[in-house]
């Protein structure tokens, strides 16, 4: 989503920088990591899950340093980044394998390290972002992303290791662009498709989300969901509670 680039901009400010930080951002957002580049003297580790979004990403940043990974195997040593940047990536992640991506990142953060993590909220505060959430919805049902409850997320910190958990919630009422709204429509087109190969069954309430997506963003526009920025410091030891 480019349009939110100022979005993506206030988050890495937030979160705070030094030049000399060893920074990891995970998910193929390029938009990010090349925001961070921006802040720091060194190259910015980028974990992404295939080759295609590597190569995409070194295209865009020679700042960008792309390494294709599984989420819960980073190929990292322990305690090496000072910060870990995830735009929205969690949300791109099944329930099942965000504990282990935390745990990881827990593992490869140094001493007193930083997770910083935004994800959707769920609580629209309008009508333009009620028409987000019908179109999450619909995609959480295609198995392309997944909304994850913001109480999940913080047990799962907190069994990962990690203290001083914080909670912000984000607001910046950014419109999404009509030539966008066309975008996801013909996403939503493609019927079965997923960023996976996989197919999903389409049904008579499946078919009625979509139609009821197309006419209610006809009505009221779209406009991104508030999102919640977590984050949470690294302990020293793990605190062993079970997250499963």
């Amino acid at each position: 989503m480019p349009y939110a680039v100022y979005d993506r901009d206030a988050f890495v400010t937030r979160t705070g920088l030094g030049p000399d930080m060893k920074v990891l951002n995970i998910g193929p957002d390029h938009i990010t990591a090349s925001q961070v580049a921006k802040s720091v003297e060194t190259a910015v580790a980028a974990a992404v899950p295939d080759a295609g979004q590597a190569r995409g990403i070194r295209s865009t940043s020679n700042k960008v340093a792309p390494v294709v990974t599984n989420y819960n195997h980073q190929p990292f040593k322990g305690n090496c980044f000072d910060i870990i940047f995830s735009y929205h990536a969690v949300n791109y992640i099944q329930p099942g394998e965000v504990p282990g991506l935390l745990k990881e990142v827990n593992r490869i953060l140094k001493e007193n390290g930083r997770f910083a993590s935004m994800v959707w909220s769920l609580k629209p505060t309008n009508k333009a972002q009620s028409s987000h959430l019908m179109l999450l919805g619909i995609l959480e049902k295609l198995g392309m992303l997944y909304l994850h409850q913001f109480d999940e997320i913080s047990r799962w910190l907190e069994g990962s290791g990690f203290e001083e958990i914080t909670m912000e919630l984000v607001s910046r009422n950014i419109p999404v662009p009509d030539k966008w709204v066309r975008t996801h429509l013909k996403w939503l087109e493609r019927g079965t498709d997923n960023y996976s190969g996989n197919k999903v069954t389409v049904s008579p309430d499946f078919d009625k989300a979509i139609e009821d997506y197309k006419i209610h963003v006809k009505k009221h526009g779209e406009e991104l969901l508030p999102s919640i920025q977590f984050t949470a410091r690294r302990s020293a030891v793990l605190s062993g509670i079970d997250i499963l």
